[in-house]
């Protein structure tokens, strides 16, 4: 196996094909549309507050209550499912991919999901390339 590690690029190639999957394979995996492949997230500085309580359907003042501070501003997965037990449609699905991406891919504390999260989800509806950011 070690004559197949080549330095140069730090991964395994066979017949002259790395096996380093590339961004653009991430993102196929991801089903990401090529139409942006070089936007990709970047955290500023924004009012998670007011994205959370769009998401959730409840007002900004109702999600500031409900925030706990475990290494950063993060909301509880309960109050997500209550939230996702009272919407529908596309709202239920977004609420359902941020629970899931809170407590797998991007955990803040157990049982919480950071407030991050819903900028990032929110970038990815304005066709930012999430591949990047997943796997850093």
């Amino acid at each position: 196996m070690v004559h197949f590690w080549d330095p140069t690029y730090r991964c395994f190639k066979f017949n002259e094909v790395d096996m380093v999957p590339t961004i653009e394979e991430y993102s196929t995996l991801l089903h990401y549309d090529f139409r942006y492949p070089l936007r990709i997230y970047w955290k500023r500085n924004v009012d998670f507050w007011g994205l959370l309580a769009n998401l959730m359907g409840l007002p900004v003042n109702t999600v500031k209550v409900r925030l706990k501070d475990k290494n950063g501003p993060c909301i509880s997965c309960s109050d997500i499912r209550d939230a996702m037990g009272k919407a529908s449609g596309d709202r239920h699905l977004r609420l359902f991919a941020f629970f899931v991406y809170g407590l797998i891919v991007f955990p803040k504390a157990l049982g919480y999901a950071s407030l991050e999260l819903a900028d990032f989800l929110f970038q990815i509806e304005k066709g930012v390339n999430p591949a990047p950011t997943i796997l850093a």
